[in-house]
């Protein structure tokens, strides 16, 4: 069985493409490390991924948030957004990056599914990448910039943007010739029991949309709409798992979450663009 650093390596030569974040000449291994000509040198941690942010970054999604969202994915309440995500991609195989990965559930739903792509998952969070190195596929792991990849131009065959602000012009240089975005978006009954629970207005739609139309052009779509009956338990998890609630206490949150609604609906926009100039 590979080891968490072993996994990372061999993602790491599958794509081929990784590239010195000092002086962007290509990266390759040097005993547990990674190195290029000049030899600048990149640890790869133990914990199976690489740090390539200049300093850290203090995120507010901690350990409650990934754990509640890991119950809720594995509940099946976002497979149908991965269908759509897979059904609007060509066919043959694919090189993927997961821009804002977070705990990497779309990107390992993918791979899982395709033993010939191969992939890598970025994300500011360094605990969410350390909780994407516990997942089965193998993929390169990566705690960066979305505005400063360490990939060399025209790596990916598509880049999945998931609920994430868009980087356009860093996607657009790490797209192949022909490579897509997906962009996938909040509709207006996005999380919509959980918006009332705070006495929030439902999620207007307009201005992702517009933005993504002024910088891309969209060759295919889907628009994901699921209402999912859930459970006290599962209610609980939507509660501490969402971005919504992340401005609140513990105890404020628990007070939501003590009031369950009897069903969440998944209302997402799933868009494949062309980013060419």
């Amino acid at each position: 069985m590979l080891s968490k650093r072993d996994k990372l390596f061999l993602a790491a030569d599958r794509l081929g493409c990784l590239v010195c974040p000092v002086c962007r000449a290509p990266l390759t291994r040097a005993g547990d490390d990674l190195a290029c000509p000049a030899r600048h040198r990149l640890n790869v941690n133990r914990k199976g991924c690489l740090n390539v942010l200049s300093q850290q970054v203090d995120s507010c999604y901690d350990a409650a948030l990934f754990d509640a969202r890991r119950r809720v994915f594995a509940a099946g309440c976002y497979d149908a957004v991965a269908e759509a995500i897979e059904a609007l991609l060509p066919t043959g195989d694919h090189r993927l990056l997961d821009a804002g990965c977070g705990d990497g559930w779309y990107l390992d739903a993918l791979l899982s599914r395709h033993e010939s792509w191969c992939g890598a998952g970025a994300d500011i969070s360094r605990d969410a990448i350390f909780r994407a190195t516990d997942l089965p596929c193998t993929a390169l792991w990566l705690v960066a910039d979305l505005r400063r990849l360490p990939f060399a131009d025209g790596s990916f065959t598509a880049v999945m943007d998931v609920l994430t602000p868009a980087s356009y012009d860093e996607f657009r240089r790490v797209l192949a010739p022909g490579g897509l975005l997906i962009k996938v978006y909040p509709g207006c009954g996005y999380l919509k029991e959980l918006r009332a629970a705070r006495g929030m207005a439902p999620y207007e739609e307009g201005q992702v949309d517009a933005y993504l139309r002024e910088k891309a052009s969209v060759v295919g779509e889907r628009h994901v709409t699921v209402t999912h009956p859930v459970t006290p338990e599962l209610w609980h998890d939507f509660v501490w798992m969402t971005p919504l609630m992340q401005d609140l206490s513990a105890e404020e949150k628990d007070a939501i979450a003590a009031k369950p609604a009897e069903t969440v609906t998944v209302d997402l926009h799933v868009a494949a663009c062309r980013l060419e100039v």
